[in-house]
């Protein structure tokens, strides 16, 4: 049968340059002048730090009730501060676990449920039986419990393919939380609009410990012990970011591709917030400077495809991408060539890095990757010059890979200072589930919340279009058949990580830290692109303004 082809009007791309108008970075060089003496400030916390967690460890030790040991993890790993206690975490999670509970309290239950599966246990959606009616209903009772609905509405969110009961349980949890918001506590309301905006488990790390840290200070019930605690590890973890981000800004202004090649999104910040949101501990530190950089590279590549390189100018790129030799440069205009060789100095740079560890093999597999996606970048310009508009599963296999998630992960593991087998990098590189739902939520999202202003500028057809023009519907039908697909993803993503036990949480939580951040950077807009307003706001509060360690009980 022959494929139907749908075609918009063709628009000259090859005589003039399009131009995105992209506003210049809002942060210049304030990380350059900001000099905070992190290394003093870090030494005068680190005394009180270890006093402090050893008071919490103790609370491991001396809680019996199994309702306020989950309390305790869940208070923990919302302060962003789980990574100091991952030996008492998994102890008492292993226990839990393998202890039969009857309870009948749906906060509890419910809480229960979604710890076991953020600690990647197996445990079967049929412990909410009990709360449903005849008619297979969460039961009425329930609509009014505030708490147990937001510990529904939580749990819910861990669901994985064809779980129908969790479906019942958003949608439940979700219009009874909303019909009493504004008459809940003021710091349980915003925990509640928070949680309707972003759940807890599709919430990136620092966004989620910088906001609950101002939550839980309001509740009457805090502890302080684990205040003060996280407050001191926030303000620790802030002056290393800072220092990582002045360090990262010197590189970046030495390279000096922003001046050069002024049509692109000048976007290093924005770049290490992302990679921040994949790993924010203090192990990680030489992989965040090596993440950030592939990042900003590129994002360079992007916008040179998607809008400023023609036609001709992309294929000679792409080649050049391919063959991956110095030499090619000469054949490039002057502003890829500056693209081009600083690519091929940031690898070489890391590569020279990780060969007294043996771990420079790492390398081919992140070119590699980035090969691929230049090719893709290349197909997607071949169909913008021509208006194309391909129905969505050709669209899929082009897309999903500029989507960049194989490229991330690849770029998240480079320069990890733990040992990384090379057949972990043969499967991330073979395009496994997890990573594929990640592009999907990654496309849809970025598609969804961009296409009207892409549409304008004559970008590739987005995924809006395709399904548009594919199944004869309106563009709001379209969205919400989209969305409809990225939720899908995310059952996927929870399915594959409690899967894939035997890789270690350190090789896993990038992959879900790279999905969760496409829930915030596509909040509304794209806010990486347009990273003025929601976006400054956010890297502000969490790199920037200070937390005061103060506000105890009186």
């Amino acid at each position: 049968m022959e494929t139907l082809q749908f075609s918009l009007p063709t628009p000259s791309f090859e005589s003039v340059r399009r131009s995105a108008d992209y506003h210049p970075s809002v942060w210049g060089d304030y990380f350059l002048s900001h000099n905070p003496d992190s290394r003093l400030e870090q030494a005068s916390l680190k005394p009180r730090m270890e006093e402090l967690k050893v008071e919490i460890i103790q609370m491991f030790t001396n809680t019996i009730d199994s309702l306020q040991i989950m309390e305790l993890i869940d208070t923990i790993q919302c302060l962003g501060v789980g990574y100091h206690f991952e030996k008492e975490i998994d102890a008492s999670l292993c226990l839990l676990f393998k202890t039969p509970s009857d309870d009948n309290d749906l906060y509890t239950v419910a809480l229960r449920f979604r710890l076991l599966r953020q600690q990647r246990y197996h445990i079967s959606t049929d412990v909410f039986n009990k709360f449903l009616d005849e008619k297979g209903d969460f039961k009425e009772c329930f609509s009014s419990n505030a708490k147990a609905l937001l510990s529904l509405y939580e749990s819910a969110h861990l669901a994985m393919p064809a779980e129908e009961i969790l479906e019942k349980a958003i949608n439940f949890s979700k219009t009874h939380l909303m019909q009493m918001k504004d008459k809940l506590e003021q710091h349980f309301a915003l925990m509640v609009s928070n949680s309707i905006e972003i759940p807890l488990f599709k919430r990136t790390d620092r966004i989620k410990t910088r906001n609950y840290i101002s939550i839980y200070e309001q509740d009457a019930n805090f502890n302080e012990v684990i205040l003060e605690f996280a407050k001191m590890d926030f303000i620790y973890l802030q002056a290393m970011h800072q220092e990582e981000a002045r360090k990262l800004s010197m590189w970046w202004k030495n390279l000096g591709l922003s001046k050069r090649l002024p049509f692109s999104r000048d976007r290093l910040i924005e770049c290490y917030f992302w990679v921040l949101s994949v790993y924010f501990e203090p192990c990680y530190s030489r992989a965040r400077f090596m993440m950030t950089k592939c990042i900003t590279q590129m994002s360079i590549l992007d916008d040179i495809y998607d809008v400023y390189g023609t036609l001709e100018e992309l294929h000679l790129l792409t080649n050049a991408i391919q063959r991956w030799e110095p030499e090619c440069a000469g054949k490039l205009p002057e502003y890829m060539q500056h693209c081009f060789l600083s690519i091929l100095e940031t690898f070489k740079d890391m590569e020279v890095e990780l060969a007294p560890e043996q771990n420079s093999f790492r390398l081919q597999y992140l070119k590699d990757e980035l090969k691929l996606v230049a090719k893709a970048y290349l197909q997607e310009a071949k169909w913008a010059n021509k208006s194309y508009v391909p129905k969505l599963e050709e669209h899929f296999s082009v897309t999903l890979i500029t989507a960049g998630y194989s490229f991330l992960t690849c770029a998240s593991y480079i320069g990890m200072e733990e040992v990384i087998p090379k057949n972990v990098f043969d499967w991330v590189t073979s395009f496994p589930k997890i990573i594929k739902a990640s592009c999907i939520i990654g496309r849809l999202m970025n598609d969804v919340v961009s296409y009207e202003v892409e549409q304008k500028r004559n970008d590739v057809a987005s995924a809006v279009q395709c399904y548009v023009m594919e199944h004869e519907c309106s563009e709001e039908e379209a969205c919400m058949k989209l969305l409809k697909m990225s939720n899908d993803a995310w059952k996927i993503i929870n399915k594959e990580f409690v899967t894939l036990r035997k890789l270690p949480f350190s090789l896993i939580w990038p992959m879900i830290n790279l999905a969760r951040f496409n829930e915030f950077i596509y909040l509304g807009k794209d806010l990486y692109t347009n990273s003025d307003h929601m976006m400054k706001e956010t890297i502000s509060a969490v790199l920037i303004e200070p937390i005061q360690i103060s506000k105890l009980k009186d």
